[in-house]
């Protein structure tokens, strides 16, 4: 016989924000254990549970995008969070951040209350979604959409909107409980303002040398017109362009440090994040009595043996980013030697501008443009070498309270 599941109920079945879920899949995702907070919360009996897919207790309210891109992301061996709208038994919704992540017996899933502003932002999205699904969209294109609309609130990518929303989170959650904040979720904070500082610093300066890089070859071509007046002006132009493109191409290759750098912050907070969850899920399973359906000694250790792996992650993260502010440091001075000899070439072709002055003003009003960029590069660069600095520091502090 069929199972009978009531239809749904707009009404939120309740918990605590102190209560955790737990539930540990096979790589189909069918349920092979959980704790007593899945059981009780869902409103299904073990035996209705065990061996059974975990899409049992999916809401219609989630969009297909969302499971999709779960999927695609820990198929691959890398942990992922999403906000997900589950159905209970008896018709009623619950809302839990959900972090799934890889073990070599399936997927491991903790789960917790949302309460943080993120969540009215992603019940919008995710509206938009189902909507666009029910109309013909495919999944792939609804995640992809899904991906745009993200970056739309200021998340590069599903990786860094997951770490964000899940030590927001986090966050929400200890204030409900009334604990203090985690020093280690501040300075994880400020590590990603940081990065996000350096890429956009640094795509300034690229895009200034992008959109001034015909300057140089409008001055050759009125050089040219001048005929011998204009020949110092042509080769000092021409060496003017040549060493812009190298700062156009050093910004290009720092960018991408700084995108890397970026993402591996990123990675180190959702590691930390979830291997803090999971310590508490053991926690919660050494207070929970036995069950004959589920082996909580099991459970246990497979969450110990990957909190573990995680911190340990975490550490090795952080020091290849303390070691890459070192290489940033070495790229802002070798940054800053190109852009003061081009300031160099700059003042010279101003001198020689000044004696053509009678022959070409334009010249002379194009030099000065240049000169504007390069004050404002000269500036941003030392604005790059400031954050890289607090980068450096925040790394340290990082370090030294997961190593104490």
């Amino acid at each position: 016989m069929g199972r009978v599941q009531q239809p749904e109920i707009n009404e939120e079945v309740p918990f605590s924000f102190d209560e955790l879920f737990f539930s540990r899949t096979d790589e189909r995702g069918i349920i092979l254990s959980g704790n007593q907070v899945f059981q009780r919360i869902s409103m299904y009996g073990w035996d209705e549970l065990l061996n059974k897919p975990h899409n049992l207790i999916r809401h219609p309210d989630m969009p297909k995008a969302v499971f999709w891109l779960l999927w695609d992301t820990i198929r691959k061996g890398e942990p992922i969070g999403a906000y997900v709208k589950n159905k209970a038994k008896d018709g009623r919704f619950y809302w839990v951040y959900a972090i799934v992540t890889p073990v070599t017996v399936g997927y491991l899933s903790v789960r917790l209350k949302p309460s943080s502003a993120i969540l009215p932002v992603v019940e919008q999205v995710y509206k938009e979604r189902v909507a666009a699904e029910r109309a013909g969209m495919p999944t792939a294109e609804s995640a992809r959409m899904m991906l745009e609309q993200l970056k739309t609130l200021g998340f590069s990518d599903y990786a860094a909107f997951t770490a964000t929303a899940l030590a927001k989170e986090m966050a929400a959650r200890n204030a409900q409980r009334h604990l203090p904040h985690d020093p280690t979720l501040e300075h994880f904070e400020d590590l990603i303002t940081s990065a996000n500082a350096l890429l956009q610093k640094s795509d300034f300066i690229s895009q200034a040398y992008e959109t001034n890089q015909y300057v140089p070859v409008n001055l050759r071509i009125q050089a040219a017109q001048l005929g011998e007046h204009g020949n110092a002006i042509g080769v000092i132009s021409g060496n003017y362009s040549i060493i812009s493109s190298q700062i156009r191409e050093g910004m290009t290759q720092f960018m991408a440090s700084v995108q890397h750098v970026s993402a591996t912050i990123n990675h180190a907070l959702l590691l930390v994040c979830t291997a803090t969850i999971q310590k508490e899920v053991i926690a919660f399973f050494r207070a929970e009595p036995s069950c004959d359906a589920i082996s909580i000694t099991q459970e246990m250790a497979l969450l110990q043996q990957q909190q573990l792996h995680y911190l340990n992650q975490v550490q090795q993260g952080l020091a290849r980013v303390l070691q890459q502010t070192g290489h940033f440091q070495q790229d802002c001075r070798d940054m800053k030697m190109l852009a003061a000899g081009l300031e160099v070439t700059r003042v010279l072709g101003k001198v020689e501008s000044a004696h053509a002055a009678a022959e070409s003003s334009s010249m002379g009003e194009m030099i000065n443009d240049l000169g504007i960029l390069q004050t404002a590069i000269a500036t941003t660069l030392r604005e790059i070498e400031q954050v890289n600095t607090t980068i450096k520091f925040s790394t340290q502090k990082l370090l030294t309270r997961m190593c104490a």
